[in-house]
């Protein structure tokens, strides 16, 4: 299983290598938080989604016993891409992205209903075993929506969301040993050896951003995962400041026009113009903040976010 993980790595990052010496998806974004503005290219998160989804159905040939659930998800990976992929390119309003991304929840829905001999995983959320057709027309769909969604939020810094994918992977990783659960160590190894190879590339500064095409994808597979394994405990945990965002907007965005990004001077330190709006513009008031120092507090606050939620599941639930 190791051979895979460190395959996965290193397919992405020379996937990534080229992908970034070729200017991305061909669009480019500013980059608000340095002294001299630049701009980067965008769709890192396109190799990213491309060698797990690819290493998932690799992984359904070999691992027989789980292959439906490798199949689902790695197919909800690609409907996800093209839909954030539509998203980079075009752009799709807020509120439509929920119901679309809805759509992505369809591979698992079929597979679970369509081939006869498919075991995906119990309907069963927090104890509570659900209907059938309440779980995989309703919870499944709005765990992929929401996921989705709500985790790209906090984003907009250098290595900052493919950090926090990174943290909540490993988290999954380490629980999937803890159980010796062969689908959960294979998924979320897959996923964090591959987002450790594009944080080499996102981190500090930037050689190109994940993008849509990833985050929507990565957040979606992120949401799954503990329904899959069952410890679903950590998910409000580690996912706590996007909660927290996404209430947030909801506050503000009807009456201001934001956004998480600061006034930068000419030695790199982000003063907040926009007020506590914000989770960022939070750590940006904690004073001499520079975009690398924001990414790393944002980092720590993940880091103590996934060890509660362990200890959560360890000692509470599990």
């Amino acid at each position: 299983m190791w051979l895979y993980f460190v395959a996965c790595f290193f397919a992405t990052t020379i996937f990534l290598y080229i992908f970034w010496k070729i200017g991305g998806l061909g669009k480019y974004v500013v980059d608000h938080n340095k002294p001299k503005v630049r701009k980067v290219p965008v769709g890192g998160g396109l190799i990213v989604v491309l060698v797990v989804s690819a290493l998932y159905f690799l992984g359904a040939m070999v691992y027989k016993d789980v292959r439906y659930i490798l199949l689902a998800v790695g197919a909800m990976l690609l409907v996800a891409l093209f839909i954030g992929l539509y998203d980079d390119f075009k752009g799709i309003r807020k509120w439509e992205k929920v119901p679309i991304f809805a759509v992505a929840a369809v591979p698992i829905i079929l597979i679970n209903y369509l081939i006869s001999e498919s075991e995906l995983w119990t309907p069963i959320v927090f104890g509570i075993h659900f209907s059938s057709i309440f779980y995989w027309f309703i919870v499944i769909p709005v765990i992929v929506a929401g996921f989705a969604n709500g985790g790209n939020v906090i984003a907009g810094y250098d290595g900052m969301e493919t950090g926090i994918y990174s943290m909540i992977s490993a988290l999954y990783f380490v629980i999937g040993l803890v159980i010796n659960s062969q689908i959960i160590i294979y998924m979320a190894g897959v996923l964090l050896f591959s987002l450790l190879s594009m944080l080499l590339f996102n981190w500090y500064p930037s050689k190109i951003l994940l993008g849509n095409v990833g985050s929507f994808s990565i957040g979606a597979v992120l949401g799954i995962i503990p329904l899959i394994g069952h410890f679903e405990i950590v998910l409000p945990i580690v996912f706590l400041p996007h909660v927290i965002e996404v209430l947030l907007q909801i506050k503000y965005t009807r009456k201001y026009k934001y956004d998480v990004f600061g006034n930068v001077d000419e030695n790199g330190i982000i003063h907040n113009k926009y007020g506590l709006k914000s989770i960022i513009h939070w750590i940006i008031s904690w004073g001499n903040m520079t975009e690398k120092k924001i990414t790393l507090a944002m980092l720590g606050i993940e880091a103590l976010l996934c060890a509660v939620a362990f200890g959560v599941w360890y000692f509470v639930w599990f």
